[in-house]
Order: structure tokens, then sequence, then C-alpha cells
């Protein structure tokens, strides 16, 4: 479906880049056209306007006044070079003398059939058919004087713009063709991206839900088996349901909440001035009984009284988030350590745990939906890969960032930073 869009996108694109194409060099050729034409009649009208001589040679024709051979030093324009023949008229329409360019060989029949079809005109200017030539007519007190010329420069001229245009075409489509791949390529791969990710949280998360719904089926068919035993009997299999059923809620929940962080409707967060301080220290306290009973070594860095404009809940949320993670992926007998600092404008809270490193292939997928980094890990630990995502998005709704800060040989750390007063009537996007 993309690539079928993307090919539309390029051939509307070279569909509408062509028609301006050839408008503009329409007009331009009609330009030309206009051009050519202009020359040509201002090159006869120069030729009316001269003098031409009174010596006659035989059969009516004049001493030469058209330019004939254009040589080194002649400063006669080219255009003149065009006019053919000049024919002088009397009062009866009968031709008196005429002139004719030594380029030009034309019959006594052939230009008295010039002059007949010029005469039988309505206008004084347009073009003769059977010769290709452009005439002149100008009426004066003792009679008419009529001008030809060839259109070989008009004719010339124009094809040479029409090949310069039709090879300038070619060029520029070819150019415009590969600027809209290009473009439909980088216009489409947002959208791309945004519909593999869509498809593969929608089988992702069919295949979360499909684990809890199996297992509550499964206790359901057990109970159903079992139609004597008591309430008590049947207990574990309740227990195991609502379990089940509560980490499916939860997991429904999340997914609920991407979902409109995705679609940028309003999560209703509710900012306040909140103790920092006072909200790491309540989130730190509540693993350290956690990390006590896997004999983990877990220190904290807490500067007293940080406060910052937040959302008490969503921030816990975070926080709870990052420690958790690291509680998940810390080595046997390993180290957590919370810290965090004031930056002056920002408060940066990171959670570092000793252990594994993450690949730097996996390191640009971690905040992405259902990623694990140790898949079957996470699931012993009930992770769903979502958690990351959630941080990111509550992250950025508060102005802030969320990244890996490290992960090598020494161990990972994760850390956010979010501003640590809004300024009035500040609003922050979402990134």
């Amino acid at each position: 479906m993309l690539k079928k869009l993307r090919r539309q996108f390029v051939l509307s694109n070279m569909f509408l880049v062509g028609i301006v194409i050839i408008m503009v060099f329409c007009i331009l050729n009609v330009v030309v056209y206009n051009y050519e034409r202009r020359e040509t009649i201002n090159a006869m009208r120069s030729s009316l306007a001269g003098n031409m001589s009174e010596a006659l040679f035989p059969g009516g024709r004049v001493a030469p006044y058209l330019p004939q051979h254009k040589g080194e030093d002649d400063t006669t324009p080219d255009r003149l070079y065009c006019v053919s023949l000049i024919a002088v008229l009397d009062k009866d329409g009968e031709m008196a003398v005429y002139e004719t360019s030594a380029n030009y060989d034309y019959s006594t029949q052939e230009i008295r059939n010039m002059i007949n079809a010029a005469m039988e005109r309505e206008d004084d200017t347009g073009i003769l058919s059977p010769g290709n030539v452009r005439f002149l007519r100008q009426q004066t007190k003792d009679g008419y004087r009529i001008a030809f010329a060839d259109r070989s420069f008009e004719n010339n001229a124009l094809v040479f713009v029409f090949r310069l245009n039709f090879f300038a075409t070619l060029i520029i489509l070819a150019i415009m063709f590969i600027i809209s791949d290009y473009m439909a390529r980088k216009a489409i791969e947002p959208v791309e991206k945004s519909w593999n990710d869509q498809q593969r949280f929608v089988a992702d998360a069919s295949h979360e839900l499909k684990t809890p719904l199996t297992v509550i089926l499964a206790n359901m068919d057990i109970m159903q088996a079992n139609k004597d035993a008591t309430i008590w009997e049947e207990n574990k299999w309740i227990e195991n349901t609502k379990s089940e059923a509560t980490r499916m809620t939860e997991l429904v929940n999340d997914m609920l909440f991407l979902a409109r962080s995705d679609a940028n409707i309003d999560q209703s967060y509710n900012f306040q001035n909140i103790n920092f301080s006072k909200l790491s220290e309540e989130c730190v306290l509540t693993f350290e009984s956690v990390a006590f009973e896997k004999g983990i070594n877990f220190t904290s860095n807490i500067p007293m009284d940080m406060f910052t404009y937040a959302d008490e809940a969503r921030i816990k949320q975070v926080i709870m988030i990052l420690i958790d993670n690291a509680m998940k992926y810390v080595n046997d007998n390993g180290s957590i350590f919370v810290t965090a600092e004031n930056l002056g404008r920002q408060i940066k809270f990171s959670v570092a745990n000793t252990g594994q490193a993450i690949s730097p292939e996996k390191q640009s997928h971690i905040f992405e939906r259902f990623y694990r980094v140790d898949d079957s890990r996470a699931r012993e630990k009930g992770g769903y890969g979502l958690g990351l995502s959630i941080a990111q998005n509550i992250i950025a709704a508060h102005g802030g960032k969320i990244g890996l800060d490290y992960s090598n040989e020494k161990g990972t750390c994760f850390a956010f930073t979010i501003p640590i007063k809004q300024n009035d009537g500040q609003k922050f996007k979402r990134v």
C-alpha cells in the first residue's frame, strides 16, 4: 500500500510539473515566434523605406538595392538578408519594377503569382503558403509597394527553440523524477515507520493478551471439570485467574495510555509544585526491601528539597519504571545506584545498575514498545516491554528528555531531566 502511495505521489508530482513545463515552453515558443515575426516585418519595412534605383534591368528589374552577399566589413543587419523580393505596383495593381536578392532565383511568373496572392489578401501582412514567405504591403500615392521575406530565419529559430525545449524538458523531468522520488521516500518514511510500528504493536499486543487469556480459559476449564469441588478447593485456580486478569488489565491500560499519547489526546496531567526529593526517596524506599531480599547493594544520593513543576503521579511512575527496570537486569549480588542532582534549570534523575551491557545494535530499540533486551528473562519477570515507552511519553509531556546515559562493562544507566519550574502560561509540546 505504501509503495502504491509513493508511486501515486511521484506520478502526480511529475504530471503537475510536466503541465507547468509545457505551459512555460509554449509561452516561450509564442514569445520567440512573435519576436521573429516582428524582426522580419521590421526588416521588410526597412527595405520598403529605401529609394529604389531608377536604373532598370531587362524585364523591369531595378538595380540591386537589397543586400546581396554579406562581406566581412558589411554592417548590414543579418535580418535584411531574409528579404527576397520588393515589387512596386502602379495604381492599377500592375507590376512596374521589382528587385530580388541574389540569394533567391524567382521566375517572372513566380513573382507575379506572389504579388497577385498578396494583393488578394485583406490584411497588409501575412504568410503566403505556396512560397512559405511573409509579405508586407504598403499603399503609396502612386500605387503599392510589396516586400516578401523568406521565413527560413523564423523557422530555424523556432526549430532551434523547440529542440532546446524538448531536450530541456527531458532533463528537467528526469531531475524532477529523481527529486520527487527522493521527496516521496522521505515523506513516506514517517508514515511507513508509523504503519510498521502500528502493525508490530497490534501483533505484539495480541501475543501478550493471548497468554493471560489462554491461562484464564484453561483455569475455567479446570474448574468446570471439577463441578463438585468447593470454592476453597478451587481457590488456587481462582487466584491464578485473578492474577492473569490483573496483568491483562495493566497491559490494556498501558496500551491505552500509549495510544492516547500517539493521538495527542489529553492525558489530564495535574501539574503542580512538588518536592522531587521527597518523591524520589519514597520510590527508593519502596524497592529497598526487594533489593535486600535479592542481596543487591541498593544506594541513593538525593539532595534535599529539590522542587519542580510536574505531575507527581506521572513522575513517580517514571521513577518506579526505571528502578524496576534496573532491578530486573542487575546481575546477581550486583549494585543499583539512584542519584538526583540540580542542574540549575533542570533536575536530572539517574538509575544505574551493574550487569551485562546492552549491545549497541539494541540500544536504538530500547524505547520501542514491547521491545526487550533479554526477552526470555523479561517474560519471567512479568515485563511487557512498555515501561520505557510510557516513561518516554511522560517525560516528553513534561518538556524533558529521557535516554540511555551509558551501557558498558561497568553497567547500564538510564536518566531523565525535567525543568525545575514551568514558565507562566507555558505549555510543553509533545515530542
